[in-house]
């Protein structure tokens, strides 16, 4: 076994589209996260929570539902299970053998610490590391499955999603009515059995999902305008439950069936950038010609059922299949730049983004923290939804700007260095 079968992949031996798709993805998480950065949680799906729904707030907020939401995490997430694809393959032919596995779950596991530091510590309680590793955990048996075999399972899995989202969505509606006739019999003095007030309590969090009451709003607002420490012990409680409990169906149905698509896509030869040119076009214009009226459709039901909880189950019946289907367009249009050598200099900068993904996701959460807390700037709930966006273009000029002047002097991003150190049991070296 050769020193290099165990060694970080080198700087010639990258692929430059990926790099440039992680870039670009690393970027679009922002433009999600941000209002949860900013403002109420609730104001992420529900913008009369907070942050406006009138004018450019209402435009900001269209934009986002219908071209956005879910996309970005859906190209990080199939860029991740191509990532270990690359990795593996890599190492098993220069001769790693069981090496291949020993790094790959040292890795995993270095990055699900990284995860809990991130969200316990860091304060980000929609941070992905955490999650990702405990797939990545998952995803080693099956990254030798042949292409065709990991896109049917992950299309299967995305409809076995959808079936479950729908079951609930008629269940949402029972609860509802029988919250309703409860709520009446308790009015009329009646006493209520144990559905009934299991029926009120489920309504009652369904509505609070999307709907903060004042109290829980003055709770997140007092959350972010104390101390660190206050802060930290304040979220430990919704991030733990955020992270692990609701684990289970993130990775089955979120992030896995992406990864999977990512590793099977990988290896047909899409994710290269080595298709012809028509193909990825055509990607794009079937990926939007079915995504975007389906988004727009949600868009509808959301509005006309003005933001309750029955609105957003059911347009969540075909949140699966409108996401995929940007997911889809989203890869075409940036590969059919890439493929055209179009933005060559924007191309480069989003590259190196894409090579310190891992250190610029955490310099995205320092930033958002250092604005919007109370040992901060103590910004939150000042900006209007679509001012925060001016927020989002800041930090990435900042990302565009500071990854390639790093990477002009650097081997690594410092969390990228401090990772493949921790994972080889090496210090790697730094400069170039």
């Amino acid at each position: 076994m050769s020193d290099t079968a165990v060694a970080p992949v080198a700087k010639a031996a990258r692929v430059q589209s990926l790099d440039v798709l992680r870039g670009i993805s690393l970027l679009g998480i922002l433009m999600m996260n941000i209002t949860a950065f900013g403002l109420l949680g609730q104001a992420y799906s529900n913008p009369l929570a907070d942050g406006g729904a009138e004018g450019w707030n209402k435009v900001a907020y269209d934009v986002i539902q219908v071209g956005f939401e879910g996309t970005m995490r859906g190209i990080f997430s199939l860029l991740f299970g191509a990532g270990i694809v690359l990795m593996t393959d890599r190492m098993e032919r220069a001769g790693a053998g069981i090496m291949a596995a020993e790094i790959h779950f040292r890795r995993m596991l270095w990055m699900m610490l990284f995860g809990v530091i991130h969200w316990a510590l860091l304060l980000w309680y929609g941070e992905i590391l955490f999650a990702y590793s405990l797939c990545g955990l998952v995803l080693f048996a099956p990254r030798k499955l042949p292409a065709k075999t990991q896109i049917i399972a992950a299309l299967l899995l995305l409809a076995c999603a959808a079936a479950i989202t729908g079951y609930k969505a008629n269940a949402l509606v029972e609860t509802q009515a029988v919250a309703q006739m409860a709520e009446q019999a308790k009015a009329a003095g009646q006493k209520l059995n144990h559905e009934q007030e299991e029926a009120i309590k489920g309504w009652g969090e369904a509505m609070e999902h999307y709907t903060p009451s004042p109290e829980a709003a003055a709770g997140q607002r007092a959350l972010h305008s104390g101390s660190w420490w206050q802060a930290v012990t304040g979220q430990w409680e919704f991030s733990y439950e955020f992270q692990w409990t609701t684990a289970p169906y993130w990775l089955l149905f979120d992030m896995i069936p992406f990864m999977l698509l990512g590793m099977g896509l990988l290896k047909l030869g899409y994710l290269g950038g080595g298709k012809p040119v028509r193909t990825y076009v055509t990607m794009m214009l079937a990926g939007y010609a079915i995504g975007l009226p389906l988004g727009w459709y949600e868009l509808q039901h959301i509005y006309a059922g003005q933001f309750s909880p029955i609105a957003f189950s059911e347009a969540d019946r075909t949140y699966q299949f409108s996401r995929l289907a940007m997911v889809i367009g989203h890869l075409g249009l940036a590969l059919t730049v890439i493929r055209l050598g179009w933005l060559r200099g924007l191309q480069r900068a989003l590259a190196t983004v894409g090579q310190m993904a891992l250190s610029n996701y955490i310099a995205q959460t320092l930033i958002c923290t250092a604005l919007f807390f109370g040992f901060g700037f103590g910004l939150y709930g000042h900006f209007e939804r679509h001012q925060l966006y001016l927020v989002v273009a800041a930090i990435w000029l900042a990302e565009l700007v500071w990854s390639p002047l790093w990477l002009a002097r650097f081997r690594f991003g410092p969390m990228e260095w401090l990772w493949r150190s921790l994972t080889y049991w090496e210090r790697q070296p730094m400069k170039l």
